[in-house]
C-alpha cells in the first residue's frame, strides 16, 4: 500500500512538471471533456515555483492505478499496476496486469503511456475510461515487464557465518548427542 502511495504522490509531481512549460493550448478532446477549467495558477518563491491546481490534462496517480484497461475490441484487458517513471519525471509506461482470474496468474505488461487514450467523466475528476489499441491477446502474447531489482550480493557482511561444525554458540565444544 505505501509503494503505491509513494508512486501516486510522484506521478502527481511527474503530471505538474509539464504544466510549468505550457503555452495554454487548448486541450484536445481525447484529454478533456466537454467541461474546461481555468489554468492552474503558480507562484514564485524564491528559486522554486508551485503549483495551486491541476490542468483539466493533468491525471492524478491514485486515478490511474487500479482503473481498468479496455483494449481496441471495448473488452476488459486488464488493470493499472504500476507507473514507471523517468529520470527526466516523465512518466515511461503504464504496467498493466494482464490475464489471470482476480489478479491471480496474471503477468505484468508495459505499455508506453502515451498508448494510453485516458478520458474524465463529464464535470468530474474520476476517470472515465482508458483504452489502448492493443487487444487481449496482443498483451497476453507480450513479453512480461521485469522490475528493476538490484542483485543481492553476499558479500555485504550481513549474512551470519556459518560456525563450524562441533563448537557451540558460546565458543567451547559443542554438546555431544544423547547416546541411547
Amino acid at each position: 500500500m505505501m509503494k503505491h502511495t509513494l508512486t501516486a504522490a510522484a506521478l502527481a509531481v511527474v503530471l505538474a512538471t509539464p504544466a510549468f512549460a505550457q503555452t495554454g493550448a487548448p486541450a484536445t478532446a481525447a484529454q478533456s471533456s466537454s467541461s474546461t477549467m481555468p489554468p492552474a495558477s503558480t507562484t514564485n518563491s524564491g528559486d522554486a515555483t508551485f503549483l495551486q491546481g491541476q490542468q483539466v490534462t493533468d491525471w492524478r496517480g491514485s486515478k490511474l492505478i487500479g482503473a481498468t484497461v479496455y483494449g481496441s475490441d471495448n473488452a476488459s484487458i486488464g488493470e493499472v499496476n504500476d507507473l514507471v517513471l523517468a529520470s527526466d519525471g516523465k512518466v515511461n509506461a503504464v504496467v498493466i496486469g494482464v490475464g489471470g482470474f482476480l489478479g491471480v496468474g496474471s503477468k505484468n505488461v508495459a505499455v508506453p503511456f502515451d498508448k494510453l487514450n485516458v478520458t474524465r467523466k463529464p464535470n468530474s475528476a474520476t476517470i472515465d475510461k482508458i483504452t489502448v489499441a492493443f487487444s487481449k491477446d496482443e498483451l497476453k502474447n507480450a513479453p512480461t515487464f521485469a522490475f528493476y531489482e538490484p542483485e543481492k550480493s553476499a558479500t555485504t557482511g550481513s549474512a551470519t557465518p556459518e560456525r563450524p561444525r562441533g563448537i557451540s554458540p558460546m565458543g567451547g565444544p559443542a554438546p555431544s548427542a544423547p547416546q541411547k
